[in-house]
């Protein structure tokens, strides 16, 4: 896959992110009106969540395939970035956040895995 088609696919999720967005504010108004109750607004916010985690973590993915390859530009470019290098690690999209994720559902796997051999 070339940078340019993860581009794309980057612009089509951060289109399909403005546009739950979008209806999100549909539901909030529904919400406001009585039209629904807060137990089915949260169900759709969980729903949609994903959208939300899957465009952070590609947008790390962005910000590391703009990075510079020499050392001595990369201090400027996280210079610049600094603030979107702290919104990734609130949404824990940045790389150390990802990797503990991943880690502690390899662990809850691999001790249920273990259950599962001493319970045969």
């Amino acid at each position: 896959m070339a940078v340019k088609d993860v581009r794309n696919y980057y612009f089509t999720m951060q289109a399909q992110l403005l546009e739950m967005k979008q209806d999100l504010d549909d539901f909030k108004e529904a919400l406001q009106n009585g039209f629904i109750t807060e137990d089915k607004m949260k169900a759709v916010l969980d729903e949609v969540s994903i959208l939300q985690t899957n465009y952070d973590r590609l947008s790390y993915i962005m910000f590391l395939l703009e990075k510079p390859s020499k050392k001595y530009k990369q201090t400027k470019y996280n210079k610049i970035n600094e603030k979107l290098i702290k919104e990734f690690k609130i949404r824990k999209a940045d790389e150390d956040s990802v990797v503990e994720e991943n880690n502690s559902a390899l662990a809850v796997f691999r001790s249920r895995l273990e259950e599962l051999k001493k319970n045969k």
